[in-house]
């Protein structure tokens, strides 16, 4: 049973991880909109709001 329970928990280094990890990759999707196609702000606006919720979890993560 409490193996079971402590599978469950989040362990912060790994969503830490995770989330620089999601970070890396919207920071390249974003640089490519902006080197390949016209800024599109309908392609940039999701993925530049999505890059600062993770910033603001990641800050609330550290702290």
């Amino acid at each position: 049973m409490l193996a079971t329970v402590a599978a469950l928990t989040i362990n912060p280094l790994f969503l830490r991880h995770d989330l620089m990890i999601e970070l890396g990759r919207l920071e390249m999707a974003i640089e490519d909109v902006r080197s390949h196609h016209s800024a599109n702000d309908q392609v940039l606006s999701p993925l530049e709001t999505k890059l600062a919720r993770i910033n603001e979890a990641l800050t609330r993560l550290s702290a």
